[in-house]
């Protein structure tokens, strides 16, 4: 019942909620805010030290500095059964964050639950949409 249309509309805002998730509250994909950094790093990074820092995110435990991983995040491509999303250049930078305790995105848990809501809210409202209004015709067979 879920078709292209769908997925080419709800692809974009899936994406845009993940990122406000991870990059923007600083939480993790089970939405728990990422822990602090450690001494040094976390000065370095509120001093805005570091080459080609973002410093929107200078003060946030977020796992942003350059803006990298972030503008890496991305709708790949959309079918007609789906949509994929996810880092085109930088996976084994998200792999390291998970080694690190820094987890974006998991086998169990691919997406923050919140996101997981809106597209199954979402999609349950476009079925509805599409199937129409719920109208029962009976049908009697034989004799009155």
């Amino acid at each position: 019942m879920l078709d292209k249309m769908f997925f080419l509309k709800i692809g974009p805002n899936v994406r845009d909620r993940y990122r406000k998730h991870i990059f923007q509250d600083a939480k993790d994909v089970f939405g728990k805010p990422f822990k602090a950094y450690s001494k040094l790093y976390g000065e370095r990074k509120r001093a805005n030290k570091f080459k080609r820092q973002a410093s929107d995110y200078a003060n946030s435990k977020a796992p942003v500095l350059t803006q990298e991983l972030l503008n890496d995040y991305s709708l790949i491509k959309t079918m007609r059964n789906g949509f994929q999303i996810g880092w085109t250049t930088f996976g084994a930078r998200v792999e390291w964050l998970k080694k690190m305790g820094r987890v974006l995105t998991s086998k169990s848990q691919p997406m923050p639950d919140g996101v997981i809501n809106y597209l199954s809210k979402e999609a349950n409202r476009y079925i509805k949409k599409r199937l129409g209004p719920n109208k029962t015709t009976r049908y009697k067979i034989g004799r009155k």
